[in-house]
């Protein structure tokens, strides 16, 4: 159901009117053009008019996910030698109760590893596991498995789950036996084509890959494998379909992780779990449950554009901090977060530079300038409904002083994550290069620059900012080490995947993560006592 639409007069906010690639103007231009009054008046009007849109209602309903804008600093003088300002678009999706009937129902294909290194004890707990998902399901979800080795096998057909096929799939599991050897192309392509298969697809849908080895049958160089997981997971799928999610999951010390991390990576929503020994299987498995079993949205995705009137000041979009973002448009891009669980946030961080409106304009007044707008849709999965454009305006005031206003605090916090995972990648770039000593001085200087700003903002006893400097702290001892292995890489790899898209992938209850939301908390949890409770 989209929004109420209020006619708009003041800018034609179309992508071939956004202006953010143009000729540069020099000062005199930009301070002197009288023409730049009109378009600061009318950009004013732009974000009063939009930010009132931004509060109407989805018909009745109160929204699934709550959304706004905050630059950095609110104010920044012309005269103040800032020239580049940053802004954060914040999502917070709802609640959801543990009830499995307010819940989107769920497709899920799970591929399991029966090679012959899934030994008797490892194989059972996966077994275990898949007992433990069947008694989550409710009737309206659909479940199918297939084990894999030398090649890929169709064990439990894709079903609505009803109590006859859940004792039908329990017996299947119980006696699954291992086999060859780990053919994981084999399995990745029979699962999404199951998928896809579904005519009338459930909102959410998910492949779990359980393995505790390394592709040894079939395509086994990871750069392929990557790449065919996306096509495999594209092929067949229908315009109208929503995505297909793909959780891994690596059990032990031979699982190449990085691979595992990329391939999840192709997909909307996916994630890596590092299993390192056998008493995390189950808060794994139930932590990734919780997230499908608490998708509140899908085709999560903004628009961030500057205004044309705006962009004529001067301002322009320079840098957007995601890892799916595209410029669909001249200026105007494009961020596509997929799929949000209840209780997680999204705070999607860009730059933009700075308008510099005329000194006529700014004479007797303060310019409250609009310098991006940004527009989000989603699918509501809870209320079968898309919603959208919702529509949010970042405005910084722009007077010919030295002002500057003091940090946001929310957007600064979310700036010290950003640039500490680009911190994080960056060492991990080095380090592949054999520049060890070069990824410890790249931590070492930002981890001085991180505490001297978390202090600053009166933020140094924040969950995520303990967080980040453990991770920082742990990342640099990983770097101490004389050479630089697949361990440290995966390690690296994990901690940046986690703070870039601010989930939780952590396969240990016992360790704090902040993204870990209650519902990946109470199924994590809850798997691992029934794991206790069986023994």
């Amino acid at each position: 159901m989209a929004l109420e639409q209020k006619h708009l007069t003041t800018f034609d906010t179309t992508p071939d009117h956004h202006l953010s690639k143009r000729p540069k103007l020099n000062e005199d231009d930009l301070l002197e053009d009288d023409a730049q009054d009109t378009a600061v008046g009318a950009a004013v009007d732009f974000a009063l008019q939009m930010l009132d849109r931004d509060q109407r209602r989805v018909g009745n309903l109160e929204p699934i996910i709550t959304f706004s804008v905050a630059p950095h600093r609110e104010t920044i003088g012309l005269k103040s030698n800032q020239f580049v300002g940053q802004i954060c678009a914040s999502l917070q999706a709802s609640e959801l109760s543990h009830d499995a009937y307010t819940r989107a129902p769920i497709d899920i294909v799970v591929a399991l590893d029966v090679s012959g290194s899934m030994r008797i004890e490892k194989l059972d707990l996966c077994k275990n596991t898949l007992k433990l998902l069947l008694k989550e399901l409710h009737h309206d979800d659909r479940f199918c498995l297939i084990s894999f080795s030398d090649e890929a096998k169709i064990e439990i057909p894709m079903l609505k789950v009803n109590e006859d096929q859940k004792r039908v799939a329990m017996h299947t599991i119980e006696h699954l036996t291992t086999r060859g050897r780990t053919n994981i192309a084999s399995a990745i392509s029979l699962a999404a084509q199951i998928a896809n298969s579904v005519p009338q697809p459930n909102k959410v849908r998910s492949v779990f890959l359980l393995t505790d080895g390394q592709a040894n049958v079939g395509p086994t160089e990871a750069k392929d494998l990557v790449e065919l997981t996306g096509i495999f997971v594209d092929a067949g799928k229908k315009s109208t379909s929503p995505p297909i999610s793909l959780h891994t999951f690596g059990y032990g010390p031979e699982p190449d992780h990085k691979l595992l991390l990329d391939m999840a990576k192709t997909t909307s929503g996916g994630s890596f779990y590092p299993v390192k020994d056998n008493s995390q299987v189950f808060s794994a498995f139930g932590d990734a449950v919780g997230g499908i079993l608490s998708v509140v949205a899908h085709d999560v995705s903004l628009t961030i554009s500057v205004p044309v009137d705006a962009a004529r000041c001067g301002s322009e979009i320079i840098a957007v901090h995601h890892e799916n973002k595209r410029e669909i448009a001249n200026g105007v891009w494009q961020v596509y977060i997929g799929d949000v669980y209840a209780e997680e946030t999204r705070d999607i961080m860009f730059e933009v530079t700075l308008a510099s409106p005329s000194r006529s304009f700014v004479k007797d007044s303060t310019p409250a300038i609009p310098h991006a707008l940004v527009e989000l849709t989603y699918i509501d999965t809870i209320h079968h409904t898309r919603v959208g454009p919702v529509s949010s305006v970042a405005v910084i005031k722009r007077p010919n002083s030295q002002d500057l206003a003091w940090p946001n605090r929310d957007v600064a916090i979310q700036w010290l994550r950003v640039r500490t995972a680009n911190c994080i990648a960056q060492a991990e770039s080095l380090s592949k290069l054999g520049e060890l000593d070069k990824a410890k001085k790249e931590v070492e200087d930002w981890i001085e620059e991180f505490t001297r700003e978390s202090f600053e903002i009166d933020a140094a006893n924040e969950p995520l900012i303990k967080q980040l400097q453990k991770d920082l702290a742990e990342s640099l001892e990983l770097l101490k080490g004389d050479t630089y292995n697949a361990y440290v890489d995966n390690d690296l790899g994990v901690r940046v995947r986690t703070h870039m898209s601010q989930r939780c992938s952590e396969p240990f209850t016992g360790k704090r993560n902040v993204y870990r939301t209650a519902q990946k908390t109470f199924r994590a949890q809850a798997f691992q006592k029934e794991s206790a409770l069986s023994k």
